[in-house]
């Protein structure tokens, strides 16, 4: 077997028959998968040297594999295919850093003077977030076309120094950045960074990410559907035609991930019939707000005035017949 027809198996069993589901599915049409060849081993080390830092090994295991990840889909409509699905990993080439090393100051300012989520822990998940700052290291996974971005967290480790020969590995450049980020099994997350730099946990390992890839058919802002934020009307409703399952499923674990808020923290509950009521519409009394309600007098019935003379010739017709009666 060839290289070309072995990375055509490993790519066919890391679809998992994706490309064959979304055939079959009514109005879709063109999917395409980018075949990319395995990334150089001697690539990987060298990444590896240059951001002094470890892959994870199913992400180096994904890389030596394939040279990351593209397949694209269109939904058939009246003017045409329009591209719709879009499942990506960047190359190891374009794994870089987000927010880089340069020291901050106020001629090159860098992304750790532009964070806006004061909280340094994540709700949901009770884990630490990311920062720009020199204790993590943030590598873009995906840029999700400029909704936000996915990103590869390398947290400083605190158990320690790591267990291995860094004079070995790197030719003698031992620095203390291997120390703090190295080690056979570095402990790495995935984290979604949206447009106003707020973080959303995603999962703890690539395998479990690009599980998650596959699981939404890579619709549009899908990484939406695992925050409080949610999908906008647009995205839900191709979620409602593709994926309904899957959409149900990420609302039941944002439910029990995110605690909805109590009405006494929130406000008061509104009153519909206050907000929309008209300047002519009166208050009712209730019984509550009159106590003597119940020993008040009945008010009289008002009549009208041929009702009320017909009334007094009846009274005065059986008062005579009365009279007439006890006379005899």
């Amino acid at each position: 077997m060839d290289d070309l027809a072995k990375t055509r198996s490993l790519l066919d069993q890391l679809n998992v028959g994706i490309i064959q589901y979304l055939g079959k599915k009514n109005g879709i049409s063109k999917v395409d998968l980018d075949q990319r060849p395995p990334a150089d081993r001697h690539a990987v080390l060298m990444w590896e040297q240059r951001n002094t830092c470890f892959l994870p090994e199913d992400l180096k295991n994904f890389y030596l594999t394939t040279d990351g990840y593209k397949l694209t889909w269109c939904v058939k409509m009246d003017n045409g295919p329009i591209p719709l699905g879009k499942l990506h990993i960047n190359r190891l080439s374009q794994l870089t850093r987000v927010g880089g090393s340069i020291a901050p100051s106020h001629v090159n300012p860098t992304l750790a003077d532009l964070e806006g989520d004061s909280d340094t822990e994540d709700q949901a998940s009770g884990l630490e977030k990311p920062t720009f700052d020199n204790r993590c290291k943030v590598f873009e996974l995906d840029p999700c076309d400029g909704y936000g971005r996915v990103c590869l967290v390398f947290k400083e480790s605190k158990t320690g120094l790591s267990y291995f020969d860094a004079n070995e590995l790197f030719d003698g450049k031992y620095t203390s950045e291997l120390v703090r980020f190295g080690g056979n099994e570095p402990k790495v997350e995935i984290w979604f960074l949206d447009r106003a730099l707020r973080w959303h946990f995603l999962t703890d390992s690539f395998i479990a990410y690009y599980r998650l890839l596959l699981m939404h058919l890579g619709l549009p802002q899908w990484q939406y559907s695992l925050t409080d934020i949610g999908l906008c009307q647009q995205a839900q409703q191709w979620f409602n035609m593709y994926a309904p399952t899957r959409l149900e499923l990420d609302q039941e674990s944002l439910c029990e991930t995110h605690s909805v808020p109590s009405v006494s923290k929130s406000g008061s509950v509104l009153d519909i019939s206050k907000v929309f009521k008209g300047k002519t519409d009166k208050k009712k009394p209730t019984a509550a707000s009159q106590p003597n309600a119940a020993n008040a007098k009945k008010k009289p019935v008002i009549t009208s005035a041929k009702s009320q003379q017909v009334t007094n010739t009846r009274m005065s017709a059986s008062s005579s017949q009365i009279s007439n009666k006890s006379s005899k």
